[in-house]
């Protein structure tokens, strides 16, 4: 947390942990949000982890991946479900939170945020306000999907959860948009997204 106190004081710090966000398919970006104190996050991910397998007896114990398995943690209320195909069951699951980030999933995720009136990020780096452009209306970018440019996309992403939740500067906000790319100067190549018609 001590990183924080160079960009925002301990009030605002100490603010984010009134926060909820649901992340999907992004461990990663889980990390980031509990190493900057947000309060509880409903992470969302794609392996069969043990706790399935001792929950649903049809799994076997070799289908689990205990990569994706989020232990609980002090101080930070993280909650770690396993990717449904049931709509219903995921909005149940995102109910509550004050964003939703996906990295994966994104038509799902954006639709469900939108029911939840909640501030939508995809995998690229953008905030899609409930009464804005909609996710729907834009066409997305083409990126690049590789280590480098997904472990940029999630530290920068993290100070747009920052700016969003404490107030510190204006988020970058739909249809502006920042896509990571490794050819460009500064890694950071800022654009407006072509809405449609």
């Amino acid at each position: 947390m001590i990183f924080w106190h160079e960009i925002i004081g301990q009030p605002k710090i100490e603010y984010l942990s009134r926060f909820s966000i649901g992340v999907v398919g992004s461990r990663m970006m889980m990390e980031l949000l509990w190493r900057m104190g947000v309060g509880c996050i409903r992470y969302i991910g794609d392996f069969v982890t043990p706790n399935d397998v001792r929950i649903d007896v049809t799994l076997r114990k070799l289908d689990a991946n205990d990569y994706d398995v989020v232990h609980p943690i002090e101080e930070t209320n993280v909650i770690s479900y396993p990717y449904t195909e049931d709509y219903g069951e995921m909005k149940k699951q995102l109910r509550g939170v004050d964003l939703v980030i996906a990295h994966k999933h994104l038509d799902v995720s954006a639709r469900i945020a939108e029911e939840l009136g909640v501030p939508f990020m995809p995998n690229f780096i953008t905030t899609f306000l409930p009464d804005g452009v909609s996710f729907f209306e834009v066409e997305r970018p083409k990126m690049e999907f590789d280590p480098l440019s997904y472990s940029l996309t999630c530290s920068v992403q993290a100070c747009e959860v920052l700016r969003l939740l404490t107030g510190y500067e204006m988020p970058t906000i739909a249809p502006k948009a920042i896509v990571v790319d490794l050819k460009f100067k500064n890694y950071l190549r800022e654009m407006e997204l072509k809405v449609n018609d």
